[in-house]
């Protein structure tokens, strides 16, 4: 076992009906880490990351995060120590950018103080303005949305972050700009990223650890 390990993915099976998409796999994740999951379509990148949120649970074998199996009863409380950044966009639409940033706070019950707080703290890490925050997901541009995204998924201090091919369908340059972005917050933030990307490129230039499936 990795002396840091905070995620354990321990001989686990998972299938789509009678198709297994992961067998008997197993890797630990390194407390501190970017790593970058690579493979073909259908390899088992998407279904690793949610199972290690809890979204799918093994067949066989188990998920650890901090040493401590996720099962039924912990699952809330643990995806609540991670944050998750989708593909495409995954904002709330109903909601405004404030409320969207501030989701995982509210799920905490942190006062409106502390939320207003800490999202103004986080704007100039992703470079947003404060002008954006009354506006509702329709209103911004797709990597103003990715980068609303990014805070919501980093506002509470998660121990770890998820995301799920988050630049794939964004043009060159605003990919460029997102990656050297993300780069910047793992290495300030000093949390364990884990990030499932289709691009070799993007897999050298933010990964720690490259995972290929």
């Amino acid at each position: 076992m990795i002396q840091n390990t905070i995620i354990s993915v321990e001989n686990v099976d998972f299938r789509y009906e009678e198709k297994f998409i992961l067998k008997d796999f197993s890797y630990e994740f390194e407390k501190e880490s970017f790593t970058c999951i690579l493979g073909e379509s259908g390899s088992g990148k998407s279904t690793l990351l949610r199972l290690i949120n809890g979204l799918l649970l093994p067949e066989k074998g188990r998920i650890k995060i901090e040493n401590e199996a996720l099962m039924t009863e912990n699952l809330i409380e643990k995806r609540l120590e991670m944050g998750y950044v989708l593909q495409g966009n995954s904002l709330f639409p109903h909601l405004t950018v404030f409320q969207n940033m501030a989701y995982c706070l509210k799920l905490l019950k942190k006062s409106d103080t502390f939320c207003n707080d800490k999202i103004r703290e986080l704007l100039p890490l992703v470079g947003l303005k404060e002008d954006l925050l009354g506006k509702f997901p329709d209103e911004i541009s797709g990597g103003q949305k990715q980068r609303v995204g990014i805070i919501r998924a980093i506002a509470h201090d998660p121990k770890i972050v998820l995301m799920d091919e988050p630049f794939s369908a964004l043009d060159s340059e605003t990919r460029d700009k997102l990656q050297i972005l993300v780069k910047d917050i793992h290495q300030k933030l000093k949390t364990t990223f884990v990030m499932v990307t289709h691009s070799e490129e993007e897999a050298e230039i933010l990964g720690t650890q490259i995972l290929r499936l």
